[in-house]
């Protein structure tokens, strides 16, 4: 059964029930308290009538018929509580009675003891009459005193105030029956979208959200939801990218493997298939042992990128300035060599780093800056409370804006044609993007073509 029907249900029956039992004590409570005043009543009316009785002493004890009649006529012409008396002796035998003949009263005294007094209704053709009982007289030959009124209004006002109240039962049920299917509806609807969308996501939907109205716990359910849908098209999308990243890179890795061993079994091939001068030997074996650089590089650098993520590295306290005179010396001979000049300015402090991965971090931007064809780079150093920023800087040819994003993607290459001729397989920046991730910083390109570019390193 669905949540619609089963609350819809639950709350109808609540509803019905609430109102049968509401109904029930307050017709069976107004009731009780019309009897309840019959019965005071009947209580001051049996005493009256009984003293008046008892008054005439002689009356009692003589048992006359007639004498008896008169006297209770003479009760009945004073007494506008009831016209119905009785007198009856110890043995259940009538002396005197204005009852009807088709009417029982005599069980009533059966249950009579002492002072008590005996309550009853007795039906009569179309009539209720209400009877009351006890002792009139009490000695060896007691006598039993039954009155009579007539409640049939009393019972009317009950069964008429039973059917006004089934009539506004019914009414209220299905009044309340159309309220709470507009509620239940309302409450069940936002359920309804989200169940929905759960099954346009479950086919590939992530673009859909709910549209959020209220600000209870259902919009607070609709807005998580939608929460989760964005984390859920957030992390396909993610692992779309991957997937494409993935692709790229076994594809660019193919490529690059079979660019150098295609030159080099071409190569290969004509050395030993034909019969050439010694400068062709040399041409061809000097295009061999250049693609074997490129190979060389490519399974170098790729290595270290798998290396990263399997070995625990060692941390530790180092000075800057240290780090950067040593990084100085080892690129001075490639910088010299290729007229670029490196100048720096570093604050003076220590950086918690492993040592060896962090100048290949270096080395790897500054000999980016030379692939760039840049003249010059400039190293800065900052010091902050929390971080110690590093910005390499040069004048090199600069990376277009759409290529930014994705430098640090494994084989992606901005110039493909200058990477051959450099031996670059594209690898050199994933690599520096994972070391800057091992010391816990974050790397950022800023570059502009023509006129260089910013690598900022935050430790």
């Amino acid at each position: 059964m669905k949540v619609f029907f089963k609350l819809f249900i639950s709350v109808v029956v609540i509803l019905c029930i609430s109102l049968s039992t509401f109904g029930y004590f307050l017709i069976i409570n107004s009731f009780k308290n019309n009897v309840q005043m019959e019965v005071s009543q009947a209580l001051e009316q049996f005493e009256l009538i009984k003293f008046s009785i008892n008054s005439n002493v002689s009356t009692l004890e003589s048992k006359n018929k007639i004498v008896l009649e008169s006297v209770i006529d003479n009760v009945l012409n004073g007494n506008i509580y009831t016209n119905l008396i009785g007198i009856y002796s110890s043995d259940k035998e009538k002396i005197t009675s204005s009852f009807p003949e088709n009417l029982e009263i005599t069980e009533a005294l059966e249950k009579v003891q002492s002072s008590n007094l005996i309550y009853k209704i007795k039906k009569m053709d179309d009539k209720y009459i209400f009877i009351t009982s006890g002792y009139l007289k009490e000695d060896k030959e007691p006598l039993f005193l039954i009155i009579g009124k007539d409640i049939t209004k009393i019972i009317i006002e009950y069964e008429q105030m039973k059917k006004i109240y089934m009539f506004i039962y019914f009414l209220i049920a299905l009044i309340g029956i159309i309220i709470i299917l507009i509620l239940t509806l309302l409450i069940i609807s936002p359920i309804k979208k989200i169940n929905d969308l759960a099954k346009k996501i479950a086919k590939g939907d992530y673009k859909s959200r709910i549209k959020i109205t209220s600000n209870d716990e259902l919009g607070e359910l609709g807005k998580s939801f939608n929460t989760m849908t964005e984390a859920i098209e957030k992390s396909f999308e993610q692992i779309k990218q991957t997937s494409i990243q993935k692709e790229e890179f076994v594809t660019n890795f193919a490529h690059e493997l079979k660019t150098p061993l295609t030159s080099i079994i071409g190569y290969s091939d004509m050395i030993c298939s034909k019969n050439l001068k010694p400068e062709q030997i040399k041409e061809y074996s000097q295009y061999i042992w250049n693609e074997g650089m490129r190979l060389e590089s490519l399974s170098q650098k790729l290595m270290n990128l798998i290396m990263l993520n399997c070995q625990n590295f060692v941390f530790e306290e180092l000075s800057v300035t240290e780090i950067f005179q040593d990084i100085i010396q080892t690129t001075k001979v490639m910088l010299d060599k290729n007229n670029i000049t490196l100048d720096n300015k570093l604050d003076e402090s220590d950086i918690l780093v492993e040592y060896d991965l962090f100048k290949t971090l270096i080395l790897n931007i500054i000999d980016n800056s030379r692939k760039a064809n840049a003249t010059k780079i400039f190293i800065t150093g900052k010091k902050s409370l929390k971080n110690y920023e590093i910005t390499i800087s040069d004048n090199g040819c600069g990376i277009p804006k759409k290529d930014l994003s994705r430098i640090t993607e494994a084989f992606f290459i901005v110039d493909k044609s200058r990477a051959q001729k450099q031996y670059s397989a594209g690898i050199g920046l994933a690599l520096s993007e994972k070391i800057v991730k091992l010391h816990k910083g974050t790397l950022r390109f800023e570059s502009e073509l023509e006129k260089g570019t910013n690598v900022i390193i935050t430790l």
